[in-house]
């Protein structure tokens, strides 16, 4: 059915343009394809010779071969015998004796409709439908030729370019997509049947002048459809060769990630990086020829990590069985000490415009040291950090270390790293720093841990750190408005927690050691503490509750105990409302 359709394109669209007996018409068309078929058949190839030659001229022989794609052609054979196949010629007589007629008609309707004054849209017209319906009606039992009837005068009208603009704008709308499918596989059938080339295709669609969105153009689709017919095997591989014409590799990859961020040139722009990885594996690229080919090479630190050519040449890293981060790891120690690239990554990794995750790159920077067995200690000293002096917690790279340390996978990484700075700082001068980074949201939980290994080293208990942060002389109700509560339960949690048997209730047993239970409640549900350690003390309430709960204490136990201590207490009736809660 669709050669059917086919063929009879050929003889309308023939003599729609010659005013000539219809059976000679027909007869030199046949014999014209007869001696056409094998140019027909090769139109793809003829497009790769015009441009070897033009790239022989240009001295470039060896990049033309190396750009060139290998693609399947269509079948000569079959064209040839379809175009000798007699009943074709019996067929095409038939079709101008007894649609002339109608095409006459068809065509005085359209004129008469003023269905060409619509331009945008047009399928979804008034006039359009109107003129359909009837085509429709003349056309009813040989629905193809009403069809080709149609797209004969649409192309007459509007010429190939416009009209596949609307077909490209219809393939989009509901309720014409069919249509414009339909008309738009007549449009390539028809090119095909006039030996149009790849070349003439793109020209005549004007996609040779649209240089900078050309992955934007809908009629690029109707040009990949063509290559399509042409019996290219991959039409990705022949858009890289047209935009390998206006682009260097580098440009090219630059321009593929900028359209991969765009929703409407995202599908196409992968398909055709991909066939960029799959041009350089064939032409046996190693991963260092496309570093260079992509300029990669010229880049120095942040401005390489920025580059959006990186993500192109990592991928290919990985297509060809390699680790990409390592890789570049390599190229980077190549120009960098540890220290200074820590910093490049501490920057980068502040910089929206990275392409790459930089938390990998850094993680091959610590599986290297790992290898190699590196200490906390030889690492503080590679990143130069033992020279930071006071300024240690305001070194960009001093988080570089801090990750380095967790990979260790020490059981008390906060005693490593006290350890080290041990070395090079007095727990006085420790002392003083931790005070100064404490102050900075960037610095604070990481010096307090520290500041708490330290207290803990020096073999100071929980009363003892109770003492020196003064919560000894809070008035009762306002000891859990006071945020240093929070730091002193931080520190009795780690002290418990690094007990051979932990107990589950130490912070509330040490608070028991210097409150009454009860008393301990009423304080906790009075308290007033600011947002940010809010928090903290709801958990210590629960806390409390869990052990109440565990001696097996009800809500009317423990509010019998609150009226036998105290029965004029206000804060009676608070916490045995939020037992009651929290026991439900």
């Amino acid at each position: 059915m669709r050669f059917y359709c086919f063929i009879l394109l050929l003889v309308l669209s023939l003599l729609s343009c010659n005013n000539a007996n219809p059976a000679a018409i027909t007869s030199s068309y046949i014999k014209a394809k007869s001696e056409a078929s094998n140019h027909v058949a090769n139109a793809h190839v003829r497009r790769h010779f015009s441009t070897h030659e033009r790239f022989v001229e240009e001295g470039n022989e060896d990049s033309f071969e190396e750009r060139t794609i290998n693609m399947k052609l269509p079948d000569a054979a079959k064209l040839q015998s379809l175009i000798n196949f007699q009943p074709l010629k019996k067929l095409a007589a038939n079709i101008q004796k007894s649609s002339s007629d109608n095409q006459k008609a068809t065509k005085e309707l359209f004129e008469s409709l003023d269905v060409g004054v619509v331009g945008s849209g047009i399928f979804q017209s008034t006039p359009y439908q109107t003129w359909a319906k009837f085509v429709t009606k003349v056309y009813k039992k040989n629905p193809e030729a009403g069809q080709a009837a149609m797209f004969s005068i649409l192309r007459d009208h509007y010429g190939d370019e416009p009209l596949a603009k609307l077909l490209a704008e219809a393939r989009r709308g509901w309720g014409t997509a069919t249509e414009a499918k339909q008309f738009e596989s007549i449009q390539l059938d028809n090119w095909l049947a006039h030996e149009k080339t790849s070349d003439e295709v793109f020209s005549l669609l004007k996609l040779n002048v649209d240089e900078d969105d050309l992955l934007k153009n809908p009629l690029l689709s109707t040009w990949m459809s063509y290559e399509k017919k042409l019996g290219t095997e991959n039409p990705n591989h022949a858009l890289l060769l047209k935009l390998r014409e206006r682009y260097d590799d580098a440009g090219l990859a630059k321009m593929l990630v900028a359209a991969k961020n765009d929703r409407s040139t995202q599908v196409i722009a992968t398909h055709v990086e991909r066939a960029q990885l799959e041009s350089w594996l064939n032409g046996k690229k190693t991963t260092e020829d496309v570093f260079k080919l992509l300029r990669l090479n010229t880049d120095t630190g942040v401005d390489l990590l920025k580059n959006p050519a990186l993500k192109i040449w990592m991928k290919y890293v990985a297509t060809s069985g390699q680790n990409a981060y390592q890789l570049l790891l390599l190229k980077l120690r190549t120009k960098y000490s540890d220290e200074q690239l820590a910093k490049i990554l501490d920057v980068a990794a502040r910089d929206s415009n990275v392409r790459i995750e930089v938390w990998k790159l850094e993680g091959a920077q610590h599986n290297d040291w790992l290898g190699g067995r590196a200490s906390a200690d030889s690492i503080f000293k590679l990143l130069k950090l033992n020279k930071e002096g006071e300024e240690l917690f305001k070194s960009p790279i001093l988080d570089t270390w801090v990750n380095y340390v967790a990979r260790l996978g020490k059981k008390n990484m906060d005693e490593t790293m006290y350890s080290v700075m041990k070395k090079y700082y007095s727990d006085e001068k420790l002392e003083e720093m931790f005070a100064k980074a404490k102050n900075s949201i960037f610095t604070r939980k990481l010096a307090s841990d520290l500041e708490q290994e330290m207290w803990r080293s020096q073999g100071k208990t929980a009363d003892d750190i109770f003492k020196f942060l003064n919560l000894d002389k809070k008035d009762a109700y306002k000891l859990f408005d006071d945020p240093k509560i929070v730091t002193w339960a931080t520190y009795v949690n780690r002290l418990n927690s690094l007990k051979k048997i932990p107990d589950d209730f130490a912070l509330i047993s040490e608070l028991e050691k210097r409150f009454d239970d009860l008393d301990l409640a009423r304080m906790l549900v009075y308290a007033h503490p600011p947002r940010e350690t809010k928090s903290a003390i709801t958990i210590m309430q629960e806390l409390q509750f869990k052990k109440w709960r565990a001696k097996g204490w009800t809500p009317t136990q423990v509010e019998s105990s609150l009226e036998k201590q105290s029965p004029d207490n206000v804060l009676n009736w608070s916490v045995r409302q939020a037992y009651k809660m929290f026991s439900e």
